[in-house]
């Protein structure tokens, strides 16, 4: 699961940083970050529920996992497919930075919202994964501070690659998404068992 937990953290500096700090204005950043952040409270509540929801009719705890990753692959992938074409969009572009007052900014807004939902999802994720794997004691709050040990490596590696002179937009991008899609498929080793909580 470290490569999950380490994506948790690597993804917001290309996502806010980079990606933000060019395809938007100094005002219309503002206000994406609010929108990212209240995807974010969004789907930790969502998630959180369908998860913790035993009397779902998907009725295992392996079941909700799996639609859980399934629907973060698509949700994810889809903001980063999004991020992608505004990148090569900005390489045969002079004017890449949109203003919130212009319709042009509702694509990377797109992008901005699924990302902040992902974000939320696949935390809650890994949080109530470990919460089903230790159901209390030392043995769960050292998983804890492993996820948030290999997330804070993730966050740092992140925001020391951000500068483009170490690596390109584009490549930021390839990185988080290939560390996403390593992650993800690699937890699918890892689900819970078939009964419920």
């Amino acid at each position: 699961l470290s490569p999950l937990f380490m994506y948790t953290g690597f993804n917001q500096p290309y996502q806010q940083a980079t990606f933000g700090n060019r395809f938007f204005t100094k005002r219309t950043i503002g206000a994406e970050l609010i929108i990212f952040h209240l995807m974010e409270i969004l789907g930790a509540i969502v998630v959180g529920r369908f998860l913790d929801n035993e009397k779902s009719k998907y009725d295992s705890q392996r079941k909700r996992a799996i639609i859980c990753l399934v629907s973060f692959v698509l949700i994810n992938g889809a903001g980063n497919a999004i991020a992608f074409f505004q990148e090569i969009y900005a390489k045969h572009s002079t004017s890449i930075a949109n203003d919130i007052s212009e319709m042009r900014a509702i694509i990377p807004s797109t992008a901005f919202a699924l990302w902040g939902f992902a974000d939320a999802q696949i935390q809650v994720y890994c949080y109530w994964l470990i919460g089903s794997f230790y159901s209390s004691g030392h043995d769960h709050s050292r998983a804890v501070g492993w996820y948030k040990c290999v997330q804070s490596l993730g966050t740092a590696i992140g925001f020391f690659l951000i500068p483009t002179q170490r690596l390109s937009e584009v490549a930021q991008l390839s990185v988080s998404s290939l560390l996403f899609l390593l992650g993800t498929a690699l937890s699918f080793t890892q689900l819970p068992s078939t009964t419920a909580l």
